[in-house]
């Protein structure tokens, strides 16, 4: 797992605000689903002062980031066919 806090003691909470709000002015997309799933992890390791987030945590961001992906190349084979 990554490491999401450089220190386990240390105040991220300031950071973690600001990729929220970042995060809250892209419009619905897979990747803003991506994005919000990190966040989601990052705030449960702040949570209980671990360096890194629960498993469940990090089976939701690589759902996301696989949804991302489906639909990406959802979009994208239309596009092969017509070329």
């Amino acid at each position: 797992m990554f490491d999401l806090t450089s220190s386990a003691s240390a105040d991220h909470s300031h950071q973690r605000d600001r990729f929220r709000t970042v995060v809250a002015t892209l419009g619905p997309s897979p990747l803003r689903d991506v994005l919000t799933a990190i966040a989601y992890a990052r705030d449960a390791a702040a949570r209980t002062g671990a360096t890194t987030a629960p498993d469940d945590r990090w089976g939701a961001v690589v759902a996301a980031a696989d949804r991302a992906a489906q639909d990406a190349a959802t979009e994208i084979r239309p596009r092969l066919r017509a070329a």
